[in-house]
């Protein structure tokens, strides 16, 4: 093992190299095995300065010249303590001190030399004066040119009218300090006099930087550890428990049971997890969400009616102990969701309904709308009859040679409501829109008509003809000649692919072949 004059002479061999970090460890080695040697107090002091710390330094040169104060080199490293850190009075003052020790020392005459001329600098420049002054180098322009802070700059005229100013009168400087543009030239032109002050000033701010993100980061490691520690303990603590931990605390123990329920629900040990969330009902009947628990299992079990009576046994305790409406809304979403899958839909929408009441929730309020649609689609599907529908399909067409058509559309409704699937009756509907004159719906008619049976030529001509009343010929134009690839010799769409023709020319409608469409199938 090293001793205090090892670790010294150690330290000294690397500050000799500049290796201040090191030398700053071997030196508290040193302290740590001899803590009132005045010398290790005085090179880690040395040490600190190196590193632009002079905090340390100054801690450590005071501490010095407490262990013995009548040396006069612990009077040098306060007085260049207080240098580094800018306290120019109280470097000479510790600088005169060790002279009245030690007379004559070299470093106490060299250091108070020193703080002298930076005062006499400091006065010098001092002041709005001092600092006004700075402008007025006669390579000012250059300066502001070659400084990409500043250089863009150059282009606004207030800006270089204020540094006009200031050249003219420095004592005016003042009244520009609140122009963010001038203290950018301000700080270019300090680092420009003193680019050592800056240098060292940031390489400190990076170091103290550094030592604050490592400290951060100890400090997280250090919580890290006490929060797993803790949980670790958390974990024993309850792998300890029994029944017999709680029995006085009927409520505890409830808990107790659903924390395994719940282990085992996780797992997938589902006869398990039911007989936990049992117990843990049986132990505490005030603790209603063990049972929209045990539902959850029954869902899982895809045992639907099991769920939903655990779910009716929950709300029904949940309001006789006033329990948070979170857990009810939640008892009847669960409820809602079971009868999904049992297939109840219309008792999913009123699960759904009633748990929206309780507390109003996004996902509730999407499955609500989900089965509301899956339960009119299958009302629709349900209704479907083709034998019905072609009924009320005759009824339609005897309406139309009547004249009837508001009556004719609705028999052709409710035999599209029997079977959506014949496309002749979405054609038959849109004659008698075209009848009543309703040319936008007659054309949606036979756009569906169309979707169904692509080659349907009376829709096509129909639609055509709904072109034609819409002045879009160019689409009329389309739909005839469509028609006409399926069926060349149809009637009505060569009639009409003629006069639209013509018609595109003379403005006329051709009532003639619209007439010709506005036959029943």
């Amino acid at each position: 093992m090293s001793s205090a004059e090892e670790y010294k002479s150690q330290g000294n061999a690397a500050f000799a190299r500049k290796d201040f970090d090191e030398a700053i460890d071997l030196f508290s080695k040193g302290i740590a095995l001899d803590e009132n040697n005045h010398v290790l107090y005085s090179n880690r002091s040395a040490s600190y300065a190196g590193i632009q710390d002079f905090e340390n330094a100054l801690k450590d040169a005071t501490k010095c010249i407490q262990i013995k104060p009548d040396w006069g080199k612990g009077y040098g490293r306060q007085g260049a303590a207080y240098h580094g850190l800018g306290d120019l009075k109280a470097a000479e003052a510790s600088y005169r001190k060790g002279l009245e020790v030690e007379p004559g020392l070299t470093m106490l005459i060299n250091g108070l030399a020193e703080v002298q001329q930076a005062a006499r600098e400091e006065d010098s420049s001092s002041g709005l004066n001092g600092i006004g002054a700075l402008f007025r180098r006669d390579d000012l322009l250059d300066v502001i040119a070659r400084s990409p802070q500043v250089a863009p700059y150059m282009a606004q005229a207030d800006f270089m009218d204020a540094v006009k100013a200031i050249r003219q009168d420095p004592s005016s400087v003042g009244q520009y300090l609140s122009d963010n543009r001038i203290q950018a030239l301000l700080q270019v032109l300090l680092m420009q006099k003193n680019p050592d002050m800056f240098r060292k000033a940031e390489e400190a701010e990076l170091r103290r930087q550094k030592d604050k993100e490592r400290q951060e980061e100890e400090e997280r490691k250090e919580r890290e550890r006490a929060e797993k520690a803790a949980a670790e303990a958390e974990k024993q603590r309850k792998a300890n428990l029994t029944a017999e931990s709680f029995k006085d605390d009927p409520h505890g123990l409830s808990e107790w049971y659903k924390e395994k329920g719940n282990t085992f629900y996780k797992n997938k040990e589902f006869d398990h997890a039911i007989e936990q969330y049992t117990k843990a009902f049986e132990a505490d009947q005030t603790n209603v969400a063990v049972l929209t628990n045990r539902a959850a299992v029954r869902f899982e079990q895809k045992n639907y009616d099991e769920c939903v009576n655990d779910c009716r046994l929950a709300i029904e305790t949940g309001r006789s102990v006033r329990a948070d409406f979170k857990i009810i809304a939640r008892a009847y979403e669960r409820m809602g969701n079971a009868f999904v899958k049992a297939g109840q839909l219309q008792d999913a929408i009123k699960a759904y309904s009633d748990s929206l009441v309780e507390n109003r929730s996004k996902e509730v309020e999407k499955k609500l709308k989900d089965v509301e649609k899956q339960a009119k689609d299958m009302a629709a599907k349900a209704y479907i009859n083709p034998e019905i529908a072609a009924q009320h399909k005759e009824q339609g067409n005897a309406l139309v040679k009547e004249g009837k058509y508001v009556e004719a559309k609705a028999a052709y409704d409710e035999a599209i409501r029997r079977n959506p699937a014949d496309h002749t009756l979405y054609s038959n509907r849109a004659l008698c829109y075209m009848k009543l004159m309703e040319w936008p719906s007659a054309k949606a008619d036979c756009d569906k008509a169309l979707d169904i049976e692509p080659n349907f030529v009376r829709a096509l001509e129909r639609r055509g003809n709904c072109y034609v009343m819409l002045k879009e010929p160019t689409k009329a134009m389309a739909d005839f000649k469509h028609g006409l690839s399926i069926e060349p010799t149809n009637q009505g769409c060569i009639i009409g692919l003629e006069r639209v023709q013509q018609n595109m020319f003379s403005g006329q409608r051709d009532e003639q072949a619209i007439n010709n469409a506005m036959k029943v199938i």
